[in-house]
């Protein structure tokens, strides 16, 4: 299907954030400004899905080995065999609507193969990618009110549970986790079906390009401000041009 850019190389971090518990207050528009660099109220690309962007972390080098700029919109894909769920196929009617999209920034504080896409956020529905391709403004907001933080996919389309099957279950007999006992069925723990950090081996490829209209780069990936996008004068600052001894 592709060279090298099809390997599961990258080990996906998913942990909290300091605006929301999981995904509580998730839903509220100002906590996603200000998670997001690629936060806008007024939705000048109407390809967000709401105000903000959800976001993966990439390293910058990582990230142009594999013609990702700053910016990007990519797919983040896991294990076949169960995700984004059992029996998937890029035919499938719902495929579009679970395989995780979302923007890449660049962040050189991450080593190679190391991913980062923060969890706790509202999945991407059958109503909310309905929503996106057909509002007149694109916004990803279901005729219920649901507003989803991604265009398609979400957090669950890469990890999975760690806990056991038959954990997950109404009738089936196992070994208590805690405590000298047996039971049947579901056992609750911190670590539930679809939500808390998990960690996961996935390949990234580039979905469109990050500028207006899916055409060029990102804005803020032309200033040579922005890490792995330096300009000159930029990197003549971050080596110490500036500082004169006494």
């Amino acid at each position: 299907m592709c060279d090298g850019c099809c390997f599961f190389q990258f080990y996906c971090l998913t942990p909290k954030t300091r605006h929301t518990v999981h995904s509580q207050w998730s839903n509220v528009t100002w906590n996603r400004v200000w998670a997001s660099n690629f936060a806008d109220q007024l939705r000048e690309d109407k390809r967000q899905p709401d105000a903000a962007d959800h976001q993966i972390h990439i390293n910058p080098q990582a990230a142009k080995d594999l013609g990702i700029n700053d910016g990007d919109y990519v797919y983040v894909d896991a294990n076949p065999a169960d995700r984004p769920y059992v029996g998937a196929k890029p035919e499938d009617p719902f495929y579009k609507v679970a395989r995780l999209k979302l923007r890449a920034k660049y962040n050189p504080a991450y080593p190679y193969h190391i991913l980062m896409m923060k969890h706790g956020t509202w999945i991407a529905t059958e109503r909310t990618v309905k929503a996106h391709e057909t509002r007149p403004d694109g916004q990803a907001l279901s005729e219920t009110g649901y507003q989803a933080n991604f265009r398609y996919g979400s957090q669950q389309s890469i990890t999975r549970e760690w806990a056991m099957p038959m954990h997950q279950t109404d009738t089936l007999f196992h070994k208590a986790k805690l405590g000298p006992k047996f039971l049947f069925g579901g056992e609750a723990d911190n670590h539930m079906v679809n939500t808390v950090p998990k960690e996961t081996l996935v390949r990234i490829t580039k979905a469109e390009d990050g500028g207006l209209e899916g055409k060029g780069k990102w804005e803020g990936a032309t200033t040579g401000h922005s890490p792995g996008d330096e300009n000159d004068e930029m990197r003549r600052y971050l080596n110490g041009g500036f500082v004169k001894k006494a």
